[in-house]
């Protein structure tokens, strides 16, 4: 076996039910996930949204328990585990707290990890491991086999979502390819998850039109990836053909009852009778500019946002 998988059957994971704990292990497959997609560029590792919510979905799928997740306790006691060079997984602490941060004790929540680092080297031997597709996918079979052996179903679980997630991976990585027509029904399920993952981190997880973010303790989302032109006539699933937006509003958009324009600003149906109370939360969207992400490669298309003011009922 590769030196940096055998590091993975020897982690110190405690006891949950009669059976190994889940937290380092799904911290570990959420990493793997995370190398794959092509959202970690370097063995030092951001301790970001990305990484914390593939963590809780792949502890929730293990456990069924999402809410029992506490991530600050697998990005902590990590440490404690050697790698094939030396430690596994070392956080990086912010200046002047190297020499104390054992006196803090264990953490409470994620406020406390961030304020202790906010980011962890990994071993560079298992990240260079992680890069390779086929030893991801050993990796993550080594990992799965040795902490979930206790529960078939939940192994079979972690299997489909790795296959899932590495799949989607190849999309974020190369999103010119979510552009291109689907030929295999196969590629759906990828290709969609890819949207809604580079669509929403785009936004920061932020509605375009109410500019509400939130982010539960789970790790939930309030925000959904909403197609600008439907998949259905456009085929594509690229981000600049997409927009953030809370269920409300994108039910509110999908039903052509407010349209962000080419002008980027929002546009209300003139068929919404602005002298009734219960619409004034729509209403009250005319006019203003459409929240944009900061980087202007997954600005949305020009020639989606004039399908979508084409299409505002008149």
């Amino acid at each position: 076996m590769n030196p940096a998988l055998k590091s993975l059957t020897r982690l110190r994971v405690g006891q949950s039910k009669g059976a190994p704990a889940s937290n380092k292990p799904c911290l570990i497959l959420a990493l793997i996930c995370e190398i794959q997609a092509g959202h970690v560029a370097s063995s030092r590792i951001p301790i970001d949204t990305r990484l914390v919510t593939r963590y809780c979905e792949l502890y929730e799928i293990a456990t069924g328990e999402r809410q029992k997740a506490n991530p600050w306790l697998p990005l902590w006691h990590l440490s404690s585990d050697a790698g094939p060079n030396g430690r596994l997984w070392a956080p990086v602490f912010h200046d002047k707290l190297e020499k104390i941060a054992k006196q803090f004790g264990q953490p409470k929540s994620m406020s406390d990890i961030e304020h202790r680092f906010v980011a962890a080297d990994l071993d560079s031997a298992l990240f260079r491991a992680a890069q390779d597709k086929p030893l991801a996918f050993e990796a993550a079979a080594v990992v799965i086999g040795q902490y979930f052996g206790h529960s078939p179903a939940a192994q079979q679980a972690l299997h489909d979502y790795l296959g899932l997630a590495f799949s989607s991976g190849e999309y974020e990585k190369n999103p010119e390819r979510l552009e291109e027509g689907v030929h295999e029904a196969s590629q759906l399920q990828a290709r969609s998850a890819a949207f809604r993952s580079l669509v929403l981190e785009a936004y920061d997880y932020r509605c375009a039109a109410s500019r509400l973010r939130y982010i539960s303790p789970d790790y939930r989302y309030l925000v959904e990836a909403a197609h600008l032109v439907p998949f259905t006539e456009s085929q594509d699933d690229h981000p600049t053909n997409g927009l953030a937006l809370t269920p409300n509003l994108h039910w509110a958009m999908d039903n052509h009852l407010i349209a962000p324009g080419p002008d980027h600003k929002w546009h209300v149906s003139p068929t919404i009778d602005a002298l009734v109370s219960d619409n004034r939360w729509l209403c009250e969207l005319d006019g203003h500019p459409l929240a944009l992400p900061r980087d202007s490669r997954w600005h949305p298309a020009q020639g989606a946002l004039t399908w979508r003011l084409d299409h505002l009922q008149r």
